[in-house]
């Protein structure tokens, strides 16, 4: 299963570019994400199956992890349904705050470039989506622990949040974290990721998909949530 961070740089585009083939990176990390959900959700209930075996009466929270799992079900099933053979299901993005207030940030210094529509009020639901495909969480760390890491220091706390998360890739299209332009594997004491382009991920770890049968209009499909 490999853990992705995934930087602004694709991100952005991918959540405000209604085509093109990040779009549909994300339509893949969106599935894999409501199957992380579903496996997890499964887990927890068995867990609170054994608590109640362990401790007898009533343990809480039971039904609602029931209806969580039948909703992410619903919209895995509508996405598989769609999606062409073969398309992976474990590839699962990491989040963690500075990573999303940076998106959000992004969203409002350039976001109507890509989408000359974007309003305020979407900034807000746009990151709620980038934290819904984001399952994985990264151990929380405060501002002042980020080292500098890079020539830029808005690109350390993104490539932080690899580090920390133990995520095998970081996909990027910063010069600051991809200085060839290909890969770059950044080794830390917090840890190890090599960080990529989209262009050589595409290439050399997921040239296998049939990116031409994925439609970026299906990511809809994986928020279709009725909160």
């Amino acid at each position: 299963m490999p853990n992705v961070v995934v930087d602004t740089s694709v991100s952005l585009p991918a959540t405000l570019s209604p085509g093109g083939a990040r779009r549909k990176l994300w339509v893949v990390l969106a599935f894999g994400a409501l199957t992380y959900e579903i496996e997890h959700g499964r887990l927890e209930l068995d867990a609170l199956g054994a608590q109640v075996d362990q401790e007898g009466g009533v343990v809480g929270g039971i039904e609602n992890s029931l209806d969580r799992i039948e909703r992410a079900s619903d919209r895995r099933a509508a996405l598989s349904e769609r999606l062409p053979y073969g398309t992976p299901d474990d590839w699962v993005a990491v989040g963690s705050r500075p990573l999303f207030d940076e998106y959000e940030r992004k969203l409002r210094e350039v976001g109507t470039r890509l989408d000359p529509h974007l309003r305020e009020e979407d900034i807000p639901l746009l990151r709620r989506q980038l934290e819904a495909v984001c399952v994985i969480a990264a151990p929380p760390f405060a501002d002042a622990a980020v080292p500098a890491l890079t020539a830029d220091p808005k690109d350390d706390p993104i490539l932080y949040t690899a580090l920390v998360a133990d995520a095998d890739l970081l996909i990027s299209s910063d010069k600051h974290l991809v200085p060839d332009r290909k890969e770059e594997l950044w080794e830390h004491e917090a840890g190890t990721v090599l960080a990529l382009t989209f262009e050589t991920l595409l290439a050399n770890r997921l040239s296998g998909v049939d990116w031409d049968g994925i439609d970026g209009s299906w990511l809809a499909l994986a928020y279709d949530q009725p909160h």
